[in-house]
């Protein structure tokens, strides 16, 4: 069995989506508003890591229970991946 880490890219956009509780098309905005930016294979399919899960989780919880709009979680989310890097 082989173990996956943290960023590795695991989960096609279904199952991403399933996992989240979400439409893949909610998935695909955030790709294009830059929320997010999945790996995508040879045949140029979407591929999620564990962190991409995560980080779409705070976006939903961002927008749904704290009300930022799309602007500000880019922003939010710049300003963490600055700070973590």
């Amino acid at each position: 069995m082989e173990l996956h880490g943290y960023d590795d890219p695991v989960y096609i956009i279904s199952v991403a989506a399933e996992l989240l509780n979400m439409h893949p098309q909610t998935l695909r905005m955030y790709e294009r508003e830059k929320l997010i930016v999945p790996k995508r294979t040879d045949a140029n399919n979407r591929m999620y890591s564990q962190r991409d899960l995560d980080e779409i989780r705070e976006i939903r919880k961002l927008t749904r229970e704290e009300g930022v709009n799309l602007s500000g979680v880019r922003i939010i989310l710049k300003l963490r991946r600055e700070l973590y890097e």
